[in-house]
């Protein structure tokens, strides 16, 4: 290695030499085959074709082997005839340019500006994330070659140790090749940022596509060119379930068009600027981490975090958490152990040099610091107007509320994770003051893990209140997947709470699917982030989602864009509505979907309304029916008046000399050895 040279003067030979062959090395970190792959993935052989022809293009006009994938997607006049066709087929003589009507869901793809369309159904036809996975990984592999050539002459550079001209002209010569790394080193990553942004889209993208044609053939519907499906109309009042397959079916073909189109304009134009030589430039070699962004953009998808912390070296990543560990215990795409460490930071404090926590940095310690302040303030206030309620008592007296609130969010968190070595908190976002702290408690090792299970509970739920029962459960849905034979090391479950979700009745935000629909994107996000991960070190996992009541809503939601082959096993429990009309529109093989329902007490059961929450799960075509038998479980009841008493008996522990059949299902889809 270049690290055990001592140059002197008669030995500059060894080092010219030792320059020319990283030099020929360099020639070698190259993504032309990369360009084939992502052109094969967005646009079939013809854009293979054609991106072949831009690359040897861009090397003739000096852009190296940069290539750019080209327009992914067509221009409007193939669908213009496309559309006018089949409205004919459909609709007779129907004008082609009848405007839309309010609220009128027929599936014909989405628009921008005034109705330029950018994507197509038919564009998309071709989009492969196979193809895009291949390239990504071809990259990666040629940014650590870049890294590690980096490295080589840095070293060679230190080595010289000599005076003189020879040894002078040789440092520059070093300078100016390393220059020319940083430069292709700037280039290959941002390729692999953009390939993985790419990544991700493609592979939502496709998802979606094949919910369309499932959902489509359980209506024995088929889905033309132009992605323009009409609903019968009889189907308007004759067959309210039918009716809203249609809506899914639209919402499916809307979703994936607008995806591609959004790719289109997201994706494109950092390939553009890459082929043109205008990307945006890393720090360089000399950054806190060489020819790598310092720093997590927001912007980033979790497939975009997993590339750029996996191509970090351990000593980055670990600076990077001491640094922010607010942003990266919550950032989808790193490894949970990382994010845990990060939230252990922000909880309890930060540590000095000596590894002692540094007073008054934890977050805990100030929330319960403000609470007494405000509270001793409160007290003052009261005995100085000996009672009588004021403008200033009544806001201390709120203030001293939002206080207490978190805290006591934040002292459940601590409790949960009081002499636990196998809990870590894994998400912990405070949010505003008067928000509820939202957080995610992992039991096991989620990045080892062969399976993985995420519990995401529903109406009622909250730090304070919940944290030990849904951990609780967690506990027994892990214990359910090794009695059903998973190996005990090998299962890892998560207890979810990082949504809002809508306190119980009189409160009518339950009512709503808005908290559901806000909380739907950021589980999708943190499932992503998990499959990334262990994606981008080679390892598979039984991903698995666990979603009860109000959550089963929020989690049929996020499921209606996941990526393909993120979540493997999908059960609903006590679901007051799927979120969904059909098996097909939830991104998962629709024989890995399936529901639990007890039979007495679970009047939460299909209670959402139909057009808001989707049809209860109970009654969709083609899901596996789960054992609804829990009368085993702690507490069941069979009688009394409360109407909801069982609701949440899927995931209790049985009576001593009983078994809760609910709860067991659940371990063998967990355990992935549940079978139809």
């Amino acid at each position: 290695m270049a690290g055990d040279l001592v140059i002197e003067e008669g030995d500059l030979e060894v080092l010219r030499d030792r320059t020319r062959d990283l030099s020929s090395r360099l020639q070698s970190v190259t993504v032309a085959t990369a360009g084939d792959y992502i052109s094969s993935g967005v646009g079939g052989e013809r854009a293979r074709g054609a991106g072949t022809q831009r690359r040897r293009d861009d090397r003739r006009r000096g852009h190296g082997s940069v290539a750019r994938p080209g327009r992914f997607l067509p221009v409007r006049e193939r669908l213009d005839q496309r559309l006018q066709r089949d409205r004919k087929r459909c609709c007779g003589d129907l004008p082609a340019d009848r405007p839309r009507r309010p609220g009128d869901d027929d599936g014909r793809p989405a628009t921008q500006d005034g109705g330029a369309v950018m994507a197509t159904w038919a564009d998309i036809q071709s989009w492969d994330h196979n193809a895009i996975i291949e390239a990504e990984d071809l990259i990666e592999e040629k940014v650590r070659e870049a890294r590690e050539i980096i490295a080589d002459l840095e070293h060679a550079a230190n080595d010289i140790r000599s005076q003189g001209e020879g040894p002078d002209r040789m440092r520059q010569r070093l300078t100016e090749i390393q220059d020319k790394l940083d430069s292709r080193l700037n280039e290959l990553t941002e390729y692999a940022l953009a390939t993985a942004e790419l990544h991700g889209y493609v592979s939502r993208v496709v998802a979606i596509r094949e919910s369309a044609y499932e959902v489509a053939a359980e209506l024995k519907e088929t889905i033309p060119e132009s992605g323009y499906v009409m609903t019968p109309p009889m189907e308007l009042s004759n067959n309210p379930d039918r009716y809203q397959k249609y809506r899914d079916l639209h919402a499916c073909i809307k979703s994936a068009v607008d995806l591609a189109t959004e790719a289109e304009t997201t994706v494109g134009p950092r390939f553009k600027a890459l082929a043109d030589g205008q990307y945006s430039l890393s720090e360089g070699r000399h950054s806190e981490s060489a020819g790598l962004a310092n720093d997590a953009d927001p912007s980033w998808t979790p497939e975009e975090v997993s590339v750029w912390w996996k191509l970090l070296s351990d000593s980055e990543r670990e600076a990077l958490i001491n640094k922010d560990p607010e942003k990266y215990g919550n950032l989808d795409g790193i490894d949970m152990a990382s994010r845990a460490k990060a939230n252990d930071l922000v909880l309890y404090g930060r540590r000095d040099a000596a590894g002692n926590r540094i007073a008054g940095t934890g977050l805990l310690e100030q929330a319960r610091q403000e609470y007494n302040e405000l509270q001793a303030e409160f007290q003052a206030e009261l005995e100085a107007t000996r009672g009588v309620v004021s403008p200033k008592l009544q806001e201390l007296g709120r203030r001293r509320e939002t206080a207490r609130i978190r805290m006591q969010d934040l002292e459940a968190l601590d409790k949960a994770l009081d002499g636990r070595s196998d809990v870590s908190l894994v998400t912990l976002q405070a949010g505003e003051p008067g928000k509820n702290v939202l957080a995610a408690l992992a039991i096991g090792d989620v990045d080892n893990a062969e399976h993985v299970a995420t519990l995401v509970p529903g109406m009622t739920t909250n730090c304070r209140d919940s944290t030990a029962l849904n951990l609780g459960y967690a506990y027994n849905l892990r214990d359910a997947a090794v009695s059903a034979g998973a190996d005990p090391g090998n299962v890892a479950t998560i207890a979810w709470l990082g949504y809002d979700a809508p306190p119980a009745l009189p409160d009518l935000s339950v009512a709503s699917t808005a908290q559901a629909e806000a909380g739907a994107d950021p589980l999708r996000k943190f499932a992503t982030g998990i499959h990334s991960w262990r994606s981008e070190r080679g390892m598979d996992v039984h991903q698995s989602i666990i979603p009860h009541s109000y959550g089963s809503t929020t989690a049929g939601i996020a499921m209606r864009s996941i990526g393909k082959d993120v979540v493997d096993d999908f059960a609903y429990t006590g679901s007051p509505g799927a979120g969904v009309a059909s098996v097909g529109t939830l991104g998962v093989d629709k024989d890995h979907v399936w529901v639990s329902a007890v039979p007495h007490h679970d009047a939460v059961q299909g209670v959402g309304t139909d057009g808001d929450f989707g049809l209860d799960p109970k009654t969709l075509k083609g899901i596996g029916h789960l054992s609804g038998d829990a009368s085993g479980a702690k507490g069941y009841s069979t009688y009394g008046l409360n109407p909801v008493a069982n609701h949440s008996s899927y995931f209790v522990a049985p009576e001593p000399g009983k078994e809760n059949h609910a709860l067991n299902d659940l371990g063998e889809v967990i355990a992935d050895v549940k079978e139809r």
